[in-house]
């Protein structure tokens, strides 16, 4: 299927590892051209190195989104090299465990500065190029903790901050919608990636495997090839939506 997505400029928040990366590659393989937006300097210019090897057009930019001043930056350099957004994916995010009960109040201000200020952040930046050109897609990286209020990994904090990820998705898409940009979120389960296998004891591993009715945790492609649709124009009347990506865990 030709998503028609050549030449598209493609933001990713979080582009240097996990499911950022596999959407940065994924959008690359289409013909995008892609800014790998991550706080690792060196992990994002590995990443862009690496696809403008292989002939894609790749940018890497240092950001840590969680800081207002350094998103503004980020998204001015990006304007020097190209006036035109068409597509801002928010993967960027950091986990919490643990009770509540057990965290200090600053978990909550580490977790909710990136999870939902930064992904504001982003989208503010971005929405006058997408305004400027009368078309847009962006797609938020929400999860099922959301509908749950915390799971296997994540706990109460983070999903708190993911629920409030889908409330954004669906204010945005009522108040972008007028100016052509469509806003959609995507909520995978447990994710195959570094970041949750940190997390995940063989045991919690095991009982995470047994609520999941497929059988596996979500693979970053499955996440990616999802992010490729909602790019497209193919998905053109979809917006304000949550998608899960779950394997089915919300029907146990």
């Amino acid at each position: 299927m030709d998503l028609n997505l050549k030449d598209r400029v493609a933001v990713v928040t979080g582009g240097a590892a996990g499911i950022g990366e596999a959407i940065v590659r994924a959008l690359a393989a289409e013909g995008c051209v892609v800014i790998v937006l991550d706080r690792d300097a060196a992990a994002a210019g590995k990443v862009a190195a690496a696809l403008a090897e292989s002939g894609h057009q790749a940018h890497p930019i240092a950001c840590d989104i969680g800081v207002a001043a350094a998103v503004t930056n980020a998204f001015n350099q990006i304007a020097n090299h190209t006036k035109r957004i068409h597509i801002l994916v928010n993967a960027a995010g950091v986990l919490s465990t643990g009770p509540i009960a057990d965290l200090p109040v600053t978990e909550w201000h580490r977790v909710s500065q990136v999870n939902l200020a930064g992904l504001l952040f982003c989208v503010k930046a971005a929405i006058p190029a997408m305004t400027g050109q009368g078309h847009g897609r962006i797609i938020n990286i929400a999860s099922v903790s959301a509908m749950r209020g915390g799971g296997s990994v994540g706990n109460t904090l983070y999903g708190t901050t993911k629920a409030g990820v889908v409330a954004l998705t669906m204010g945005l898409a009522r108040e972008l919608g007028p100016s052509g940009i469509t806003v959609n979120a995507i909520a995978p389960a447990i994710a195959d990636t570094a970041m949750t296998n940190a997390a995940l004891t063989t045991e919690a591993r095991q009982k995470a495997l047994a609520r999941i009715p497929l059988g596996r945790l979500t693979s970053v492609s499955d996440i990616a090839d999802l992010a490729l649709f909602l790019a497209s124009d193919r998905a053109s009347f979809i917006t304000g939506t949550t998608i899960p990506v779950d394997g089915g865990i919300l029907t146990t």
